[in-house]
């Protein structure tokens, strides 16, 4: 007659198949990558995040109040927004697809954001990016912000532009960066002196904002 195994035994001889045949641990990390990015997500963080997107249905943006600063913004220059954040088209693009996302809330500096802000002006600035850097046949991005006065910040309210960028689209690469911060001083001096558009007028921005609110549907 056999004798049973000891309990000890029977354990280490069933332990390897009960581990084969336990379910893989899901990936802890979604990966998005460009050919300029290469971003690492924690999975909780982006569904979490993903509870304040909202529908960026013409209708709804419409209805909606946006500021920028102390300025009003105008709801048809807006193509995409969650409850915490929204993203606009420029007064004057420094490259096609040259946007700016922001914070719903008035906030002057990005260590002001509250962690859910940041999660989700930074989620709204790759989901963004991604589109516009497909629509626009680019190959590349870049994601700015000018945090401070001495940063070049001229808008007191925190915002990241988001451009698509191709090869030579700048001589010298770090030349976008002198050309964005001269674009925040005419960008300040348009909002303050509320002169005549001459670059792109509402209709031109209306334009473009209607086509990229497509992307998002």
């Amino acid at each position: 007659m056999l004798k049973p195994l000891p309990l000890f035994s029977s354990l280490k001889f069933i332990a390897p198949f009960l581990h084969l045949q336990q379910p893989p641990t899901p990936p802890r990390f979604l990966v998005h990558s460009t050919a300029a990015t290469l971003t690492r997500v924690p999975s909780n963080f982006a569904r979490a995040s993903s509870s304040f997107e909202q529908p960026p249905t013409e209708a709804n943006m419409d209805s909606e109040s946006y500021m920028f600063g102390t300025y009003k913004i105008d709801p048809r220059e807006v193509f995409y927004s969650t409850q915490l954040s929204y993203a606009l088209v420029n007064l004057r693009p420094l490259v096609p697809g040259h946007v700016l996302v922001c914070p719903r809330r008035e906030v002057k500096r990005f260590l002001e954001l509250s962690a859910d802000e940041t999660s989700d002006i930074w989620l709204t600035a790759q989901k963004v990016g991604c589109q516009l850097e497909s629509y626009h046949n680019a190959s590349s991005l870049t994601f700015a912000i000018q945090d401070g006065p001495q940063a070049g910040q001229t808008v007191p309210h925190v915002h990241i532009h988001v451009l698509p960028r191709k090869s030579g689209d700048f001589e010298k690469n770090d030349e976008i960066y002198d050309a964005i911060d001269l674009k925040e001083k005419e960008l300040k001096q348009k909002l303050d002196l509320d002169k005549e558009r001459k670059d792109r007028s509402i209709a031109e921005m209306t334009e473009e904002a209607d086509e990229y609110r497509k992307l998002f549907l």
